[in-house]
């Protein structure tokens, strides 16, 4: 069955996660038992039952998990025009890959689609490389020992030209982290830095530009296993062994074996060289984040370095009869498509379905109506380590530059929104939408952390702030009955940095609230633009759900309590209605306001405007 015969939904934001979750009844039928909920909470990964019509079987199924999107391809630089149909599916029939741009079988080549796997560096002047690959302990920095390619090379590998911003792409990377044993034992991981884009020239003789909209930076935890596989390729075919056989990475021999994290507050990082900041905002899985931008040791690049601990994330997996799904799920499953996998294409009536729609993590809407149905209980729980670049774009009022990072937010949640939080005019705040099973697999109550790293003054510029008055900050975790949630806050400024956590918070769909306020007086050690380094929760503000904020030496004040009383809470004015506005500008940038009457930021036109459920 060919990969995209069971797709409805060819948008590219999804691509990555239909295409590794799709796989030849055989190999589901061995794992479907094992897949479903044990009322177990041992990490472990999530490989989804058979969804093939086999002996008779129907219903309609979900997937909720998203640790497996960086897996689905391998590096290629290919012919748009030949590969793509003009709605942007794969067109079938033989593809064409470039070596390199002089490459003679691209030579009319004029629109290139590019998927790159960065390679670790060989020499100071390379860019668009690792660096470095390690892991951190209470004991100091472990440095990782780059091993070997697996494979050793991929079936469509290519030379880039860092001068025209185009990166070579390779197989995945293979790294002993010594002493740092995964659950298999070993020490090994699997790093996967890949990037996604296009080049355009007029014709076969002018020099091709090119762009990036997507970076991806995924590690696992792994062991060495043998065996006989099938290689990924380019087009997203080969994946049996990652999603049947569970493989990070596998060559035709040998299968890097996907394994749980340590979860003993190992924090792990790597740092990447590129020619200049891959995105000003950075979302993904990683607990108690810290992040630097500096420039490289011989000044031509700057080297993005990123750690934190794993994070446990819920996978939520249900299947019912098409008469046992609520309402809104039938309506939406019988009037628009979904990318899915299994038997219903030809079926007019979805009695006979048996098809698993493969969710998107910004499917809030499709994941609250399913939490009933699984009776708001996760199926596994798999530990996670990885974070992409935002292509939603910073808020234009931060005055982003191509050498600086704006931000990180990250999360343990099921869905989340894929890019910085959203200023709400109305309440003055920052907003951010998680969402997950209210219950792990053995029944007990799911717990949430929510971490946001915002440069200073980006911040600052957001509201308008003087840059020498202190700035406080509260997070408040909204229910969607406008409830406040009890959580445990860090919230601190270090070296130019906002950072604060929110952690031990329930779901199912809450929204996280950042509200900063100043108020007169001299600087007291606030704002220092000297650095950028963050993430020190040792040194926090702590306050509780009552305003009272206590600073590490145990000096404590209490502000407006966080709730009804407070200017940024959760009650709305009477009759009022709050409004999404999305809006665009040159470059790709988009920015979103909430809010009773948002506006478009200069420069900036309205896409679109809806009421807010």
């Amino acid at each position: 069955m060919g990969l995209f015969g069971v797709f409805r939904d060819s948008a590219r934001t999804v691509l990555a996660l239909l295409l590794t979750l799709s796989l030849s009844a055989a190999l589901f039928a061995s794992t479907e038992s094992g897949a479903l909920a044990t009322g177990s909470d041992d990490p472990k990964t999530f490989l989804l039952p058979a969804f093939n019509g086999e002996g008779g079987a129907t219903g309609v199924g979900v997937i909720f998990d998203d640790s497996q999107s960086a897996l689905s391809y391998s590096s290629g630089l290919g012919d748009t025009n030949v590969n793509s149909n003009p709605d942007g599916t794969q067109a079938s029939g033989t593809k064409l890959y470039c070596k390199d741009l002089q490459d003679a079988a691209c030579a009319q080549t004029t629109n290139f689609s590019v998927f790159a796997i960065l390679q670790p560096c060989k020499s100071e002047a390379d860019l668009f490389c690792v660096q470095e690959v390690y892991a951190k302990t209470p004991s100091g920095k472990i440095s990782g020992k780059f091993t070997e390619n697996l494979p050793a090379q991929g079936p469509t590998d290519f030379v880039g030209d860092s001068s025209l911003g185009l990166p070579s792409g390779g197989p995945p990377s293979i790294w002993q982290i010594p002493g740092i044993k995964n659950s298999s034992g070993g020490d090994s991981y699997t790093l996967i830095v890949s990037t996604r884009g296009r080049g355009q020239r007029a014709n076969s003789t002018s020099t091709p530009t090119f762009q990036f909209n997507e970076y991806t930076v995924a590690m696992y935890a792994t062991s060495i296993k043998s065996g006989t596989y099938q290689l990924v390729t380019a087009d997203g075919n080969g994946l049996d062994a990652i999603v049947g056989g569970g493989c990070a990475t596998n060559s035709e021999s040998k299968c890097a074996l996907r394994e749980s994290f340590p979860t003993d507050g190992t924090s792990f990082g790597v740092s990447i060289r590129f020619p200049k900041a891959p995105s000003n905002w950075f979302y993904g899985r990683l607990s108690k984040p810290t992040f630097t931008l500096n420039k490289s040791a011989s000044g031509n690049a700057v080297v993005l370095d990123v750690s934190g601990e794993p994070v446990t994330v819920p996978v939520l997996f249900g299947k019912s009869s098409w008469a046992g799904l609520p309402p809104e799920l039938q309506s939406r499953y019988r009037t628009s498509g979904f990318p899915s996998v299994g038997k219903m294409y030809g079926v007019a009536d979805p009695n006979q379905w048996d098809v698993a729609h493969l969710a998107s993590s910004k499917d809030f809407e499709v994941l609250k109506a399913w939490l009933p149905v699984v009776k708001d209980t996760a199926a596994a729980l798999t530990t996670q380590w990885y974070f992409k670049a935002s292509n939603e774009g910073s808020d234009p009022r931060f005055a982003s530059r191509d050498d600086q990072v704006d931000g990180i937010v990250t999360s343990n949640a099921t869905a989340y929104v894929p890019g910085p939080p959203s200023f709400n005019q109305q309440t003055q705040s920052l907003e951010y939408q998680v969402g997950a099973p209210h219950l792990t697999p053995s029944g007990a109550t799911f717990r949430g952390t929510y971490d946001l790293t915002i440069r200073a003054d980006a911040a600052r510029a957001i509201y308008g702030f003087a840059k020498n008055v202190p700035v406080k900050a509260t997070v408040s975790i909204v229910s969607e009955n406008g409830q406040e949630i009890a959580a445990q806050e860090q919230v601190g400024e270090k070296d130019g940095w906002f950072f604060l956590r929110a952690e031990n918070f329930t779901f199912s769909s809450p929204k996280l609230r950042v509200k900063l306020t100043q108020s007169g007086g001299n600087n007291q050690g606030g704002n220092n633009q000297g650095g950028n380094n963050q993430g020190d929760y040792s040194n926090t503000v702590k306050c509780d759900n009552k305003g009272k904020c206590c600073d590490a030496s145990g000096k404590c004040t209490t502000g407006n309590p966080v709730g009804n009383n407070n200017s940024g809470g959760s009650n709305k004015a009477a009759g009022s209605k709050t409004y999404i506005v999305k809006c665009s500008a040159k470059g790709g940038k988009t920015w979103v306001a909430r809010g009773v009457n948002p506006k478009c930021p200069k420069g900036y036109k309205q896409v679109s405007k809806k009421l807010e459920k």
